[in-house]
């Protein structure tokens, strides 16, 4: 298949197989492994719908606002104080401020006279180094005066040069345009702007049953918060065509109704955020099944999220913050897989707090590479790859997923970790010109079993160096070349993509050739016909995910899939192809696998915890959501 559209220059021809590659032994003792932590025992929350309330259209809180500022007015005038904000510089530039973009649109001059006072003490209250304070007063001031109409001969000396000033002591400072960006964060499906100005209401009504009470900070605090809520709830009304779901059509039209059904069936599995395991008769809270089951919860846009739904998903994520190891990984088994997923469910959170606990994962990660500090060198079959953890040989698997999580935490590709990985990517594919392994390898499906390995040339991969679990092909001088199958191949271009790798490199090229030969989303393809049906099966869902993951990192859109070819075909006759578009064909595929209650699972094939609906339904949400 060709690629159509690709990122980074891409045009290649794709053959078409993800598959998430794990072993039993090791995804057993992930997904059991919970032995160390405390005993859960979740009564399943149940997912109640309560009628959502209706988002207010057009201008909100104008009375309150009104009010507000008459009871500013009234203190400053009474106390003969020079400003709005009494003496305080930001108190007053943020008051001028929200006075400028609230629905009575104050100016200056010729406005009243509160406006011109306060406008008049802020130029008073300028430095000698053109600063009016600290950094966050002077860009207040800057604002407030911007924002103000105002002549264009006015003060436009002192917002100029306050503004040369603040670009030579630049730090983060609030803006009025964050605090309208903040209240839009917080709407969701029932939370809207005429909500989100609540205390500041509250506030306001006691400032005006005791006047004296007022304290200028959080007045002007509140002033400012409810008109970001009138200026947000008109963003939401152009956005929507006045429509009263908020959400803008194209995250409407990314979640659908298989997607809410799922959705409902993951919240029934959760308690307070935490998704557990059950062992002999007892039930664990595990934070590999978490990580996966918050990825999949935040596959809803957060825009049509509940208040509800948003406050589980951060209470589990606080949960695997709060369970982080001290060197940096997360859980007591497979520490690098179980790393990997909870730093996904973190990264796609996007919190602050969240950051330092990233940092000290992305170096527990790169200490699992094995590379010269752990005694490896670049001859090495496993040399640049990562593993389940500790002293575990490393596999494509467990790379894709590492090489992800080191981007997720803000690790650029030149970073040494990607090149040494190459090496890796390289000895999994089946294509001479890179792949410079041969070497016995045992064979771990049979015991007992060495196999004398070397690669193939067809362009797809492996699960290791001269292993694969889609069997072999002997060749007449008695090598075994792994087989590649899809699931991998997918990993192989999604980690060429994660690390850089150019669209027109040959290595890309020649997997997404064999993307294209192998395009199928009946079966996770590649397996030697002589292990039976059965194995076609294995990792199905794993491959739908990694094959979207892939797909979307190198920005394909179309697959050029070869037509076979009809024995009266003219055999000079160039070669037939049909574009698929792989996001509605495997969106309508997987659509088409739900079971009644919502979930997914492999019914054909339970290797690698296939046979568990949450662990099915999570890599189905995932793949889904990359599917708009």
């Amino acid at each position: 298949m060709r690629l159509v559209n690709p990122g980074k220059g891409l045009s290649v021809w794709l053959p078409v197989r993800p598959d998430l590659t794990c072993r039993s032994a090791v995804m057993n003792k992930l997904l059991l492994g919970a032995l160390g932590l405390a005993l859960l025992t979740p009564s399943l929350a149940s997912c109640q719908v309560a009628a959502s309330p209706v988002r207010k259209k057009g201008t909100i809180y104008k009375e309150d606002v009104d009010t507000l500022i008459d009871v500013l007015t009234d203190h400053s005038k009474s106390n003969r104080l020079p400003a709005l904000g009494g003496d305080s510089v930001v108190a007053t530039a943020k008051i001028l401020a929200a006075m400028a973009k609230c629905h009575r649109r104050y100016y200056y001059p010729g406005d009243v006279p509160a406006v011109s006072r306060s406008v008049e003490f802020l130029i008073s209250q300028r430095k000698q180094d053109s600063s009016f304070g600290d950094a966050d007063a002077t860009a207040w001031v800057v604002q407030a005066l911007t924002l103000l109409p105002l002549d264009a001969t006015q003060f436009g000396a002192e917002v100029d040069s306050a503004r040369a000033w603040l670009g030579k002591n630049s730090q983060q400072v609030a803006s009025f345009d964050q605090r309208v960006t903040s209240v839009l964060e917080q709407v969701r499906a029932d939370v809207f702007p005429q909500q989100l100005g609540a205390a500041a209401v509250a506030k306001g009504k006691a400032w005006v049953a005791s006047p004296t009470s007022l304290i200028y900070g959080e007045a002007a605090d509140g002033l400012v918060q409810l008109v970001a809520c009138q200026v947000a709830n008109k963003a939401l009304d152009k956005s929507s065509g006045g429509a009263q779901d908020p959400a803008a059509a194209v995250a409407a039209a990314a979640w659908s109704p298989v997607q809410a059904k799922a959705l409902a069936w993951l919240l029934r599995q959760q308690q307070e955020g935490v998704f557990a395991v059950t062992m002999g008769g007892k039930t664990f809270p595990d934070p590999a099944l978490t990580g996966f089951g918050l990825l999949a919860l935040q596959c809803k846009p957060k825009a049509l999220r509940t208040a509800e739904e948003q406050a589980t998903i951060e209470k589990g994520l606080r949960w695997l913050l709060a369970g982080q190891n001290e060197d940096g990984t997360f859980g007591q088994q497979v520490p690098n897989y179980t790393t990997c997923v909870v730093v996904g469910a973190l990264h796609r959170w996007g919190d602050p707090s969240a950051l330092p606990a990233l940092q000290k994962a992305q170096r527990a990660i790169l200490g699992f590479q094995n590379s010269e500090n752990g005694g490896y060198q670049k001859g090495d079959r496993d040399y640049g790859s990562i593993g389940y953890g500790n002293s575990q040989r490393g596999d494509l698997s467990n790379l894709h997923f590492s090489l992800q999580a080191l981007r997720e935490t803000g690790l650029t590709t030149d970073h040494e970790a990607f090149q040494k990985a190459l090496t890796f990517l390289q000895r999994t594919q089946n294509l001479k010109s890179v792949n410079d392994f041969q070497g016995k390898v045992p064979d771990l499906d049979n015991e007992g079993v060495v196999l004398d390995a070397t690669s193939g040339d067809d362009g797809g991969a492996s699960y290791y160096p001269g292993n694969s679990n889609a069997g072999y092909i002997v060749q007449p001088d008695g090598k075994s070349v792994p087989r590649s199958y899809g699931s991998m191949t997918y990993a192989l271009l999604k980690s060429y993509m994660l690390a850089g790798v150019p669209g027109d490199d040959v290595r890309v090229q020649a997997a997404a050739k064999w993307i294209q030969e192998n395009w199928t989303l009946a079966v996770n393809p590649g397996t030697d016909p002589a292990m039976g049906e059965k194995v076609k099966y294995q990792g199905l869902y794993y491959y739908y995910m990694v094959l979207a993951q892939a797909l979307d990192a190198a920005k394909v859109t179309t697959v050029k899939v070869p037509v076979a070819k009809a024995p009266s075909d003219d055999a000079k006759a160039v070669a037939k192809t049909v574009d698929i578009d792989w996001k509605k064909a495997l969106r309508a595929h997987i659509e088409s696998l739900q079971q009644a209650d919502g979930t997914w699972v492999n019914s054909k094939n339970d290797r690698w915890m296939e046979g568990l609906p949450l662990l099915c339904t999570c890599y189905a949400m995932t793949a889904l959501e990359l599917c708009k």
